[in-house]
């Protein structure tokens, strides 16, 4: 796959109408969902609304500050996995890396089906000259890490908590689990490239066998990788709470940490752009089920998605338009 065939991907307005199409559905259905577990919970929209008028600024800033803050980290982790195959001056600065995550989030926010991945990887492979499916390996390593720390850390906050066997944590502990193992087979599989590539058409060596190259992973690389995927998810913690303490709702570091991750989970519902509808539902409903009223809980999820996904549309789109105003 060529510069060429990536760029008409992205680009192509059937591409686009369908992420749109699909994207219309799934937040039509989620918001029926929404709209009637809204009813039943009885929640007051105007109480919401004076919890979130009255939201303490300092610790919004916060939040915003935890959640921009991990770009740098993610673009650290990205830097790392490229170095294997890059030597400067070819390989991107931590700041070209940083503003391509963030343009990455931006397409994830707009059009379902994670295209923001494909999309920095193209901008990667633009800068670089790397064949593009070694940059989308690196890509999906460092995704990879994201889901295999969650499917760790996951269990043990509901263990902290004391509710690892509860029926309603239970399933978010097995469906973290199976994506951990589920991507931890996949690359397994696909690094051994030289058994796989011969069950493949012979005009998908070439792409496979790049593919692989992206996928490879050095020991040292390894522990770098795992260092820095952890203080990201520790980040996310710290998004939640401040937002809680903004809102006045009294909510402890593991509880937070909780509904980070399953903030996070949600996100991977490929139904709509980074799980819109479903995070909010979700985060919502489980704030009740530990006794937070509607009210407040609504008015969390709310606002954890105005600083994880809204503003997103500002502080990445406005620097992403300039760039294409100017031609770049």
């Amino acid at each position: 796959m060529g510069v060429a065939d990536v760029s008409s991907a992205i680009s192509s307005g059937a591409s686009w109408r369908r992420a749109f199409v699909r994207g219309v559905a799934g937040l039509t259905v989620l918001g029926g969902l929404g709209w009637l577990a809204w009813e039943r919970a009885g929640v007051r929209s105007e109480a919401v609304l004076s919890l979130l008028g009255g939201a303490g600024l300092g610790y919004v800033a916060l939040a915003a500050g935890a959640y921009y803050g991990s770009f740098p980290l993610r673009a650290s982790r990205w830097s790392i996995l490229l170095a294997q195959h890059l030597q400067p001056p070819a390989l991107p600065s931590l700041l070209e890396l940083t503003r391509w995550c963030l343009y990455g989030w931006l397409v994830n926010c707009a059009v379902p089906a994670k295209l923001g991945e494909l999309y920095r990887s193209f901008l990667a492979q633009r800068r670089s000259g790397l064949p593009l499916a070694t940059v989308f390996g690196t890509v999906l390593v460092e995704r990879s890490a994201d889901l295999v720390v969650l499917a760790c850390l996951l269990p043990l906050v509901a263990w902290f908590l004391g509710l690892a066997t509860e029926a309603h944590v239970m399933p978010l502990q097995l469906v973290a689990a199976a994506l951990g193992l589920t991507v931890l087979g996949i690359l397994v599989s696909l690094r051994r490239s030289h058994r796989l590539v011969q069950l493949l058409p012979a005009a998908l060596h070439a792409p496979f066998l790049r593919l692989a190259a992206g996928l490879q992973l050095g020991q040292r690389t390894f522990f770098a990788v795992t260092a820095l995927t952890v203080p990201l998810w520790l980040l996310e913690g710290v998004r939640v709470y401040a937002e809680a303490r903004a809102l006045g709702i009294a909510l402890s570091v593991p509880m937070s940490f909780l509904l980070a991750f399953l903030a996070a989970l949600l996100t991977t519902v490929p139904l709509t752009p980074a799980g819109i509808g479903a995070v909010e539902i979700g985060m919502a409903g489980t704030l009740m089920l530990f006794g937070i009223s509607g009210e407040q809980a609504v008015a969390l999820a709310l606002l954890d998605r105005l600083v994880a996904y809204w503003s997103v549309f500002i502080v990445a789109g406005v620097p992403w338009l300039v760039e294409r105003l100017r031609g770049s």
